[in-house]
């Protein structure tokens, strides 16, 4: 009766655990969550009218994979209304995150002249530097407002199964244009540093 009650309460906590397993890492369950309309000048001054802004604006960022490409890792970045082109300024989409105590970083830049190339760096001592970068493939989805790298695990070590991403981290930058003939700096940010939620992420394959 005891081993009976045992393997009941196992199989109990197994069907309370696989919903938190399914969901993780997608739209609905995102490992990071941000407050909207938080765009700042510098990011550190509030501006009153965020409405210019709104293609910089974080939403949400989460990772996942796919068992039939169980060779890639893809993040994920939703903005509150994300644009296939700007208008004047050039935006930069950025998410970072740290594994094996290495830093790695997507990014993408949205101008006047469309969409940029998907690019992931890796960093093997977690500073600014980066020693290593490739272009990798990724999709922007202006109907879902989500920007997604594709990166595989070959370029971020081979992590194996179980592997926890953490310090997920979004940020964007919206800076004037190389052609513009104004000082390339960084105008507008969303740096999300009050950020609503934040989880790791556990790589399933």
């Amino acid at each position: 009766m005891k081993k009976m009650c045992t393997v009941f309460l196992c199989f109990l906590l197994g069907i309370m655990m696989l919903p938190l397993t399914a969901s993780a890492g997608d739209p609905e369950h995102p490992e990071f969550v941000d407050p909207l309309r938080d765009v700042k000048l510098f990011g550190l001054i509030p501006i009153p009218l965020q409405m210019e802004f709104k293609y910089a604006d974080i939403v949400a960022a989460w990772m996942y994979e796919e068992s039939i490409n169980s060779g890639d890792l893809c993040i994920s970045l939703q903005i509150r209304d994300l644009e296939e082109r700007t208008e004047s300024l050039e935006a930069i989409y950025v998410v970072d995150w740290v594994w094996n105590n290495d830093r790695f970083v997507v990014f993408l830049h949205i101008n006047p002249t469309g969409v940029g190339s998907f690019v992931v760096e890796r960093s093997l001592d977690d500073n600014d530097d980066m020693d290593d970068w490739m272009i990798c493939d990724g999709t922007v989805d202006v109907e879902t407002n989500i920007i997604t790298w594709v990166v595989p695990k070959t370029f971020i070590g081979n992590p194996p199964k179980g592997s926890s991403m953490k310090d997920i981290f979004p940020m964007t930058d919206l800076r004037f244009t190389d052609d513009s003939g104004l000082p390339i700096i960084d105008l507008f940010k969303d740096y999300p540093y009050n950020a609503k939620l934040t989880h790791n992420y556990i790589l399933r394959y």
